[in-house]
């Protein structure tokens, strides 16, 4: 289920508080799912688009004091949200996962519960350093004009000087409910499709080719192609970059959470855009994997909570023989210099 949001602009004050009509106060607008689903107070939401991290209301995570006291009870269950957030019943087999167009804020606040907060207008520093309100507006205008000291050009704290409308923002919501393994296959194809959209071209010219495609074959649809790009090609020696991505992390799927081999031989054969050699990097392009050399990042281990986070599951990385094919395994990122004529 698609679901597109348009909020704005929201109002400095309330007219609909009979005795508060003329307080400036903040305001928070979400989107709010509800099911039935007996989720437990458990929740989870995507790592910057990678792994789900699995959250739970009012709790911390192992590193914390078990004790932990948490004094916001909303705010301190808000998690960023770069792609998704989900809540499922295993023993129901249920899941329902909300996907995003932009990052946002979400939570669960009841079992079953989805919420995404999509705007916000607030006229108060909240005190952490920056003396800045989130009061933005269509004109662009914040705490303008304030003396040394103050954050507002009137006196007090968010006026900003500035009589402008509040931001009207739009944005979509995917909405997937389904069996949890069927959900975890799908939300990873779907959001590809929901942040990622065909981008559209018009020209008042006759165009010879309309359509045309620089790959002789599809990738596989557990990978993803991250990145083409000349841009380093004055220090590769004219070669290209192409980084891939394995959409699904390990456990997450029992289908398409696997090895996958890529043959770039087949992907890249088109005249003029065959690829005649393959040179494995590190992540950033700069320089030759080392497979061999074990990192010592000195992480902190504080208890066995964490350390069986440390340990989950996981599959060992293949190595690239200079064949041109790539195995891939669960969530793995792997960046190559290609040349292609």
């Amino acid at each position: 289920v698609e679901a597109e949001w348009t909020v704005g602009p929201i109002p400095t004050d309330n007219p609909w508080l009979a005795g508060w009509e003329k307080h400036n106060w903040g305001k928070e607008v979400i989107v709010r799912y509800s099911t039935d689903i007996k989720s437990d107070g458990v929740f989870y939401t995507d790592s910057n688009g990678l792994e789900m991290l699995k959250r739970r209301y009012n709790k911390r995570g192992p590193s914390y004091p078990e004790e932990y006291l948490i004094t916001e009870p909303v705010a301190g269950n808000y998690y960023p949200i770069t792609s998704m957030i989900a809540v499922e019943d295993p023993g129901a087999d249920a899941q329902l996962a909300v996907l995003t167009d932009v990052a946002q804020g979400g939570a669960s606040l009841q079992d079953g519960q989805v919420e995404l907060m999509v705007n916000r207008r607030v006229f108060f520093d909240d005190g952490y350093g920056v003396q800045e309100p989130l009061n933005e507006t269509m004109c662009g205008c914040g705490d303008i004009n304030a003396p040394p000291g103050q954050t507002g050009a009137h006196g007090h704290e968010g006026d900003g000087g500035c009589v402008c409308k509040g931001l009207t923002v739009r944005g979509k919501q995917w909405v997937v409910y389904d069996t949890i393994e069927r959900a975890n296959a799908l939300r990873r194809q779907a959001v590809e499709e929901l942040e990622f959209p065909a981008t559209l071209g018009f020209t008042s010219v006759a165009v010879a080719a309309p359509t045309v495609s620089w790959v002789a074959a599809a990738l596989p649809e557990e990978i993803k192609l991250m990145t083409l790009t000349a841009n380093y090609a004055d220090i590769t020696g004219g070669r290209l970059l192409i980084r891939l991505k394995h959409l699904y992390a390990a456990g997450e799927s029992v289908a398409h959470s696997v090895p996958v081999t890529v043959d770039l031989r087949k992907v890249f054969a088109r005249p003029g855009f065959a690829v005649q050699s393959v040179e494995e990097t590190q992540l950033t392009g700069i320089r030759a994997p080392t497979p061999h050399a074990k990192l010592d990042i000195g992480t902190y281990i504080p208890n066995p909570g964490v350390a069986a986070q440390l340990s989950g599951k996981h599959f060992p990385r293949v190595p690239y023989a200079g064949d041109f094919t790539v195995t891939l395994v669960p969530m793995e990122v792997r960046t190559f210099l290609v040349n292609l004529a």
